[in-house]
């Protein structure tokens, strides 16, 4: 199964957005967009979907939906964002899981895929890992750029981020395995290794001072693997 390095957008407006999908843009083939609106954690971002839509790109784009009704926000995406592929929700969203992904899978016809904090057991997910495309372990607390990976506070330390990706490997494996938060370059291989087959990067590409050449250095880490 191929890895991915997904650069993640968590921005202020549209100038950031357009200026960071610029720079990328020849370096990858799907980008992830963070929608935060201070409904599931304490932080908001720009995500206009009209705006974004009328973008030109061919790069694919997943939502990371970090807010507690994310039917409404994955509609108007849908209709606006032509190159819009999968919606993430959050396992912690005070709505149950599988009417909203099954909705998101067989009503919107978009791939769908589960987030869980660093906190998060994988079985609070069980009713639902078997119907989804992706699953995103979060190896940050969510909501904020620009973190050090792992959250030992919250139990989500290397080591248990990592038997979480085993798990989830040996539990099905043919499904699509997202890291997000804090991925730096000497944390591939062994996310890897432990069965991480997308990994998101955000802070670590966008505040470099090269972030084109940046992506394109952990491009070709993948390749060394």
């Amino acid at each position: 199964m191929m890895v991915q390095i997904v650069p993640a957008f968590l921005v202020e407006s549209e100038k950031e957005f357009e200026q960071n999908l610029r720079l990328v843009e020849r370096d990858c083939t799907l980008i992830q967009v963070d929608v935060l609106d201070g409904s599931l954690f304490p932080n908001t971002c720009w995500y206009d979907p009209e705006r974004i839509g009328a973008l030109k790109t061919n790069i694919e784009i997943e939502l990371h939906l970090m807010v507690g009704n994310p039917i409404p926000i994955i509609e108007a995406w849908k209709q606006y964002v032509p190159t819009f592929k999968r919606a993430i929700v959050h396992a912690e969203m005070h709505r149950p899981t599988g009417a909203v992904t099954g909705y998101i899978h067989d009503i919107l016809n978009l791939e769908v895929g589960v987030a869980i904090n660093p906190e998060s057991p994988l079985k609070e997910i069980e009713e639902v890992i078997h119907h989804i495309d992706e699953l995103t372990i979060m190896s940050v607390r969510p909501g904020h750029q620009n973190q050090t990976f792992g959250d030992p506070e919250h139990g989500g330390d290397l080591d248990s981020i990592l038997e979480k990706i085993r798990e989830a490997r040996a539990h099905r494996p043919e499904l699509v395995i997202e890291v997000d938060g804090g991925v730096t370059i000497e944390l591939i291989e062994p996310l890897v290794r432990a069965g991480a087959n997308r990994l998101c990067v955000g802070s670590a590409i966008f505040k470099s001072e090269d972030p084109t050449g940046t992506l394109r250095t952990f491009n070709d880490a993948i390749k060394k693997l």
